[in-house]
């Protein structure tokens, strides 16, 4: 079974690129990856379009030059993903092969748009598709009021076998420091203010610690500048970290902060750190919402209150073993649903399912 997968330049940094990259050692060499999109983070919109019109040539050349059994994308529903990808999607067709659209990160915004204006066009176009992954429950709801009827899958992200058989050794109940640890895009909605807010809380309630921020984006400038404004101690702005610095940062913190509220498909990050046996503080956005277990898995909540996430956070700071046990059931929870040998083996399965079709 041949299946050509459409993907982000792998070199990159991304979500999706980090998805593929992890599941790559697991999926055979009949699963071949045709890398798309901006070769660089500087692309400005000329450039952008003579790339995608070479990435659409190659596709459909491709396509015809080989015989491959199905097509899988990768959009996001947002603008500018789901106008680039329905043209591959029609590209695959055009040559007579299977397609099946998974589905990243999810706008609420734009799905309005799409409800209200262009329900008809998305349905013209992405009602070719075959079959369809999504990463949480309320996106499979929409696609089928959408009139979609062909399956729908419910499925995640993923966590590197590597980190789940690692040994994980934390600080003992004696550190009195506690490290808080947000890692992403510092884009807008993406939380990193808020997470600053609580944690510049935290600290004024007497409690010590240091807040790494891990990521690049177009808000890091305004939220270096509110770490400044609030005159908050111990905040450490890396940048975007990978390899081993990733690996450093997950094993040095305590809890992993990430109160997001952007329409997030599945913030790899939190799976990431649950693989690394920390607890989470978050809010149930996007497939977090469909597992994520309160005062379980550590805190989620739907307020966008700073005061309400210094609550979780001085609970979790001021009890060494309650971030042991969590930590442990996050762990468990994380090899035995995320893992990057599980998620290849249910992604093979729904490649024959849709080829069966």
């Amino acid at each position: 079974m041949k299946v050509l997968v459409n993907v982000p330049r792998l070199y990159l940094p991304g979500g999706v690129a980090n998805y593929y990259l992890t599941l790559r050692p697991y999926l055979d060499d009949q699963k071949v990856y045709f890398e798309i999109g901006a070769t660089n983070s500087r692309n400005n919109i000329f450039s952008s379009l003579r790339r995608l019109l070479v990435d659409y040539f190659a596709f459909y050349r491709n396509l015809g030059a080989d015989q491959f059994d199905l097509v899988h994308l990768n959009p996001s529903l947002v603008p500018g993903s789901i106008l680039r990808d329905g043209m591959f999607l029609l590209l695959a067709k055009a040559r007579g092969k299977k397609v099946l659209v998974f589905f990243r990160g999810w706008d609420m915004d734009f799905e309005k748009i799409l409800r209200s204006r262009f329900r008809r066009l998305f349905v013209f176009v992405y009602g070719r598709a075959d079959a369809f992954i999504v990463l949480a429950e309320e996106f499979r709801v929409v696609l089928e009021e959408f009139g979609l009827t062909v399956p729908v899958w419910l499925d995640t992200t993923v966590v590197s076998d590597k980190v789940l058989q690692s040994n994980v050794n934390r600080p003992g109940s004696d550190v009195s420091r506690v490290g808080v640890l947000y890692m992403s895009r510092i884009e807008c909605d993406k939380g990193c203010n808020l997470a600053i807010r609580a944690y510049a809380l935290m600290r004024s309630r007497g409690i010590d610690g240091y807040l790494v921020i891990a990521g690049n984006g177009d808000r890091k400038e305004a939220a270096e500048a509110l770490v400044v404004e609030l005159g908050v101690p111990d905040v450490e702005f890396t940048g975007y970290i990978g390899g081993e610095e990733k690996i450093s940062a997950f094993l040095s913190a305590d809890v992993f902060l990430f109160p997001s509220a952007f329409g997030e498909g599945m913030p790899n990050a939190v799976l990431e750190a649950m693989g690394y046996g920390l607890p989470v503080i978050t809010r149930p956005v996007g497939g977090l919402r469909d597992f994520f277990q309160h005062a379980k898995m550590g805190y989620v909540s739907d307020s966008r209150d700073p005061e309400v996430f210094a609550d979780y956070l001085c609970r979790l700071a001021t009890d060494p073993d309650l971030r042991a046990a969590i930590g442990r059931y996050n762990r468990e929870y994380a090899a035995g649903r995320f893992a990057a040998s599980l998620v290849a083996q249910r992604l093979q399965g729904y490649y024959e399912q849709t080829i069966g079709f």
